[in-house]
């Protein structure tokens, strides 16, 4: 093998090994928690489970025992030979993923900092509040001198040895985490650092941003004489004083992206410069206690590394610990938001439930793999199962004492439990469909807009007026947008793509038919111009629930209402709001009805009024285009709230679903790849059985296929899920439409096509096949009985029993 080939990186969104797109299907292991004699019991198993490759950090602090000393061989300690594990990891047909830091978390105390740095100079680099003292929180300043030195000597150290055990030099690696989660903690403790030169460092970013010290006077409403001059914004308990205020605080929020940018980069720097050349990614934290809305806080810290600005992916951390109706949502929008965000690099789940952090949380195989077959559904490329063994700290060394994580597919010493046979099934699954999986595609004709600074919120001071807002992107997101919006066009099964609107252009909308923007007060020029620019070119919009008035500098901008040539005209508080809209009443919203001039709306075009009779919401042509505008929020918190959005959703265009549901309950989504396959997932996230018919759309002819194939409807077991290819050539003549069970292989061999399968035993097993000639014998079996077909329109439907988890054969004599 030629020196420094690189057999493993990303290509667009894949990732690519030996040449080929591959779903990368990894599992977490930390050497330095197992004991070095059950090494080679971990990674056999991971091997047998199918995992690619196996992940770790490598703790600072455990490889750096005394300053200045260094164990990478074992030397100290056999749990410090990282040169024998990756050498293991190779030797059982695994790949590696490294994750060095110099921040890991991973509840190792100190965060994975060596403990002598931390006796020496915590009181040195920790990180301070406005008054100069000690944050309660675990961060450092990132650019302390102390503190990069020390880095430095580790780097040195380390990205060497990383280095030389790349896949392309005959070792392991085939990816590494560039630190860890470094955005967590301002946004746990609400808290910036204001040690270290981080005044100097944001005055030189705002002499970046601004053509001198008057044009920031102007939007500070200050009197500073020179960029020096400036102090740093209040701490987070300090409402807003005024707009100005406001504006200030948008900049102290942006500058933090920048620092971390800075940093993630000069690490990145660093590595390369001491020769490693694997793909690099960051985590993204977000889950709270199994919900995902706070997500989008973390992802906006790094928007000066996204596209192409950085070769840097961003890896998701997907904690869900129950999956119910509650959270069905959440996966699938912090999937969508990440792409949108990072632009063209692959959807990697770093951290994916496999267990719990908490003893408490008790994980269900069996919700695990309903979320499992939909992070498929939502476009993952990959995936780190966290944990795929537990582990046992060092002494003193673990945040929790002595165990670290439960519930996994593998203990401490190797044992097997319920999930590992999960892990296994999963990863059969990948293996038979990889291709399909990696290749496929959503298609929509609804694109909902997302727009970062309504998230940038870490930072966030209490707003009680001085802003004068009618609403507070941070107060109103979660329930008008993440769980309101974005959860029932889920529920409604509805295909919609999700955008990045500070980087999008309005060509890149007129792709859709229709476009969702959740606006408050503030909005940017460019961005208020670009909706205005696909609305006038044919695009249709459903803006809600303010029109904006300023620019996030709160200088006033109000191109969207000045192209439709309106203005509220004033707003109503009232208790127990509701609203009339699209023809239904009493529909619950939100405080406040932003109102406009019954004059200044045409009658026809009134959508939505108070219970005082004046119009909240009014539709209005834009050149070759339609806006429609809701004065309020709605949510979804009642019954009541699906058809309003059903009725706003089909009078902006009608071509919503490639899949349905006759049953609300029931989740389908439909992905499709450019040569004629799909893959079809249908789940039940509640906790009984539900029953339902689904309709798909065949990926070859267009046509609308029903599942069941000829029964009016089927039963779905609760709390789970299948996915199923559609459409696949099994041989030149014959094409699997659609399948309920669970695919684990598709060989061929002596003239029979072997299927095996599995399901849950309530799961009615369905098998359709297409290209069947009517006058042509076809042969089917199961477990070797002859299995009985029903002939329909050259398609031959076979419906069967699963069995309680028990895999079958399926024979199909060609």
């Amino acid at each position: 093998m030629t020196a420094n080939k690189p057999i493993f990186t990303t290509r667009g969104n894949q990732f690519i090994l030996d040449g080929k797109e591959v779903f990368l299907n990894s599992g977490e292991i930390h050497y330095f928690r197992i004991k070095r004699e059950h090494w080679d019991l971990h990674l056999a198993a991971a091997r047998e489970a199918g995992l690619m490759a196996v992940s770790s950090y490598v703790p600072w602090d455990w490889h750096e025992p005394e300053e200045g000393v260094f164990d990478l061989d074992g030397s100290t300690l056999p749990e410090r030979d990282l040169a024998g594990w990756l050498q293991k990891c190779k030797e059982h047909g695994l790949k590696a993923i490294v994750k060095p830091g110099p921040y890991i978390l991973a509840e190792y105390r100190g965060a994975g900092l060596p403990e002598w740095f931390l006796s020496q100079y915590e009181d040195q680099v920790r990180m301070r509040n406005r008054n100069g003292e000690r944050v309660s929180s675990e961060g450092v300043n990132l650019f302390h001198p102390t503190y990069l030195e020390k880095v430095t000597k580790w780097y040195d150290k380390i990205m060497p040895f990383i280095s030389k055990n790349e896949v392309g030099k005959e070792g392991s690696v085939i990816m590494m985490q560039i630190c860890n989660e470094i955005g967590l903690f301002s946004w746990l403790a609400h808290q910036a650092d204001y040690g270290g030169e981080v005044k100097q460092r944001f005055a030189a970013w705002l002499q970046n941003q601004y053509a001198d010290i008057y044009a920031l006077n102007k939007v500070w409403a200050t009197q500073y004489n020179a960029f020096s001059d400036i102090e740093l914004p209040p701490d987070i308990d300090e409402p807003y004083a005024s707009p100005a205020d406001r504006a200030r605080d948008f900049d102290w929020h942006h500058f933090w992206k920048k620092y971390y940018a800075d940093y993630l980069l000069m690490l990145a720097k660093m590595a390369r410069e001491r020769g490693v050349t694997v793909p690099f990614y960051h985590n993204l934290p977000g889950w709270i206690y199994g919900h995902g809305h706070e997500f989008p806080v973390n992802i906006t810290m790094y928007d000066e590394l996204f596209g192409n600005k950085s070769d840097i992916i961003f890896g998701v951390d997907h904690i869900p610990e129950f999956m119910s109706h509650r959270n069905m949502h959440d996966d699938r929008i912090i999937n969508d938001i990440t792409s949108a965000m990072q632009g063209n690099k692959p959807l990697f789940a770093a951290e994916f439930q496999s267990g719990s952090r908490e003893y408490h949380v008790v994980t269900s195989p069996r919700e695990m793999e309903l979320f499992y077959k939909a992070s498929i559904a939502n476009g993952l490329k990959g995936w780190n199962y966290y944990m795929f063994s537990q582990g046992r700290n060092p002494a003193r060394k673990g945040y929790s004492g002595d165990t670290f994580y439960w519930f996994n597919p593998l203990t401490a010493e190797g044992e097997r439990t319920s999930a590992f046979a999960l892990v296994q099934k999963m990863s059969k699954i990948i293996r038979t469909h990889e291709s399909l999986f990696v290749r496929s595609e959503r298609k929509a004709e609804v694109c909902v807009l997302f727009y970062p600074p309504y998230y940038t919120s870490e930072l966030e001071r209490p707003e009680q007026g001085g802003s004068e807002l009618q609403f507070v992107p941070a107060a109103i997101r979660k329930q008008a947008y993440f769980d309101g919006l974005l959860k029932v066009l889920q529920v409604l099964n509805i295909d919609y793509d999700m955008a990045d609107l500070t980087k999008v252009s309005h060509k890149d909308l007129d792709t859709y038919k229709q476009v969702w923007a959740f606006s408050t007060d503030e909005m940017n020029a460019r961005e208020q111009q670009v909706l205005v620019d696909y609305v006038s070119a044919g695009g249709n919009m459903m803006i809600f629930p303010h029109l904006p008035d300023r620019e996030l500098s709160q200088q006033p901008c109000t191109i969207l209402r000045d192209a439709l040539q309106i203005q509220p005209s004033g707003k109503e508080t009232i208790d127990s709001p509701l609203i009339d809209v699209m023809g239904l009443k009493d529909i619950k919203c939100a405080n406040p009805q932003i109102t406009y001039d019954a004059a200044s709306v045409e009658k026809k075009d009134v959508i939505a009024t108070t219970l005082s009779g004046k119009v909240c919401g009014f539709a209005r042509q834009l050149k070759d285009g339609e806006v429609i505008h809701l004065g309020t929020w709605l949510g979804f918190d009642t019954e009541g709230h699906k058809p309003v959005y059903m009725a706003l959703l089909n009078r902006l265009g009608d071509n919503l679903r490639k899949a349905t549901s006759t049953n609300d309950n029931i989740m389908v989504r439909q992905r499709f790849t450019p040569d004629g396959n799909a893959v079809l997932f249908a789940g039940n996230y509640f906790h009984e059985e539900q029953t339902a018919s689904l309709t798909y759309t065949h990926p070859g002819t267009g046509e609308t296929i029903s599942f069941p194939y000829l029964a009016d409807k089927c039963d779905f077991p609760p709390l789970y899920a299948f996915i199923s290819p559609v459409n696949i050539e099994l041989t030149e003549r014959i094409h699997l439409l659609h399948c309920s069970s669970d695919l684990l292989s598709i060989e061929t061999k002596d003239n029979e096509v072997i299927i095996q399968l599995t399901g849950d035993l309530d799961m009615p097993g369905e098998l359709v096949l297409e290209g069947i000639h009517k006058d042509r014998k076809t042969e089917v079996t199961l477990d070797g009985e002859e299995l009985k077909g029903t002939n329909h329109n050259n398609r031959l439907i076979f419906n069967y029993n699963h069995l309680h988890k028990k895999e079958m054969l399926l024979g199909i004599k060609i």
